[in-house]
């Protein structure tokens, strides 16, 4: 158990909404590669681990998906604060409050910021507790000496940016695992520790199986291409 939450925690620790996965399955490359596994990345971006099993002509595919919710720079409003577009299926107010990164694909940094209303005080919005929380008044206020679009602009941000959401991993005393993106890095995190098994104790599977670790799975085409034919 300790195994599998050590991966977790490693997977969690690292920002990948859907689109910016590479450093997760940089990661998972990496900890296969260790474990003594060959591995294939497909165009798509998913990474497959195949066992050899018993059955050579009868396949298994397990899947689980390392790409999480996240966001995407919409535009750099004239105060300096960023709109949003959603990555994945997700109501507005569940990131209200949110802490954040964005990830700058013009010189490779981040920074961070929290998403709130734009109207956040009730002294001066009457409606600040009760308006709908939509992509119109959603935004994220920067942690950087920024008051308009120029200076926004010149930290290195750009629509179009990937934005993540701070995944607040917290495991208790008992070992209970409280965070965001459970989903699906829990069962990624699974695969590992099985993996790991396999190799350690020399175990050999009644079935081929490919372990399939998807990218794309939170905007509705995760693991359905790349499916070996074989697989039953």
């Amino acid at each position: 158990m300790k195994q599998t939450i050590n991966y977790l925690e490693d997977l969690l620790a690292i920002p990948s909404p859907t689109g910016y996965t590479n450093d997760v399955v940089d990661y998972l490359a990496k900890t296969v590669t260790e474990l003594g596994y060959d591995y294939r990345r497909t165009p798509k971006g998913n990474l497959i681990v195949t066992v050899e099993g018993q059955n050579t002509q009868e396949h298994r595919t397990i899947t689980a998906h390392v790409d999480t919710l996240g966001a995407i720079v919409r535009a750099v409003k004239p105060d300096g604060r960023l709109k949003l577009d959603k990555i994945g299926g997700f109501p507005w107010n569940m990131i209200e409050g949110e802490n954040c990164l964005v990830h700058m694909a013009s010189n490779q940094q981040t920074v961070s910021g929290t998403i709130l209303i734009h109207q956040t005080s009730t002294h001066v919005y009457r409606d600040a507790g009760t308006a709908e929380r939509t992509q119109d008044n959603m935004e994220v206020r920067l942690d950087a000496k920024v008051t308009n679009e120029t200076e926004t602009r010149a930290l290195g941000i750009e629509v179009g940016d990937f934005v993540s959401f701070d995944p607040r991993t917290i495991i208790t005393e008992d070992g209970f695992v409280k965070s965001r993106f459970l989903d699906d890095k829990v069962s990624a995190a699974i695969l590992l520790k099985l993996l790991k098994v396999y190799a350690e104790d020399k175990i050999v599977l009644p079935h081929t199986t490919h372990f399939m670790f998807s990218v794309f799975e939170e905007v509705g085409h995760g693991a359905n291409s790349s499916i070996d034919p074989k697989t039953v």
